[in-house]
Parts: C-alpha cells; sequence; structure tokens
C-alpha cells in the first residue's frame, strides 16, 4: 500500500466532501468559520462510509477521507478568495 493508492481515493471523495459540506452550511446556516472542521469530519464520515465497498483496511478509507476533508476545505476557502475579489 502506497501513498497512491490514499490519494487516488482521496481525490474522488474530495467532490462528495464538497457538496455535503456546502448543503449542510446552506441547510443549517453555518457560519464559514466553521467550514474547515466541517469539511474533516464529513471527510473522515464518508470515509467510514465507503470502506465496506473497497478493498483497503479502515485506516486507509480514514486516511483518505481526512485528506479528502483537508482539501476539501482548502478548496472552499480559495472559491471563497476568488468570491471576495470578483466582487471588489
Amino acid at each position: 500500500m502506497d501513498l497512491t493508492n490514499i490519494f487516488m481515493i482521496a481525490m474522488v471523495m474530495v467532490a462528495i466532501v464538497l457538496a455535503v459540506a456546502e448543503v449542510l452550511k446552506k441547510t443549517f446556516n453555518l457560519n464559514t468559520q466553521y467550514m474547515p472542521i466541517t469539511s474533516v469530519v464529513i471527510g473522515i464520515f464518508i470515509g467510514l462510509v465507503l470502506w465496506p465497498l473497497a478493498e483497503y483496511p479502515m485506516y486507509v478509507m480514514l486516511m483518505a477521507g481526512f485528506i479528502a476533508g483537508l482539501t476539501a476545505s482548502g478548496t472552499f476557502d480559495l472559491l471563497k478568495a476568488a468570491k471576495k475579489e470578483g466582487e471588489q
């Protein structure tokens, strides 16, 4: 098992984490300062949900979910910064 597999799984999960985080943000009117931790928690949860469907051990799926959550929160911050710059 190498890091390539973990990153490939995380890459697929990033889109799911972004979508779920955005839905939760709009539904529960979450403050944007809580979005990074929310994305990480969602990523770990999705890793657990997808674990029975994968051929990898649980710790690999948890790490992939963690990485996907961190990536999704970074993407969220980039989009937020780009939106602010476009308004000025």
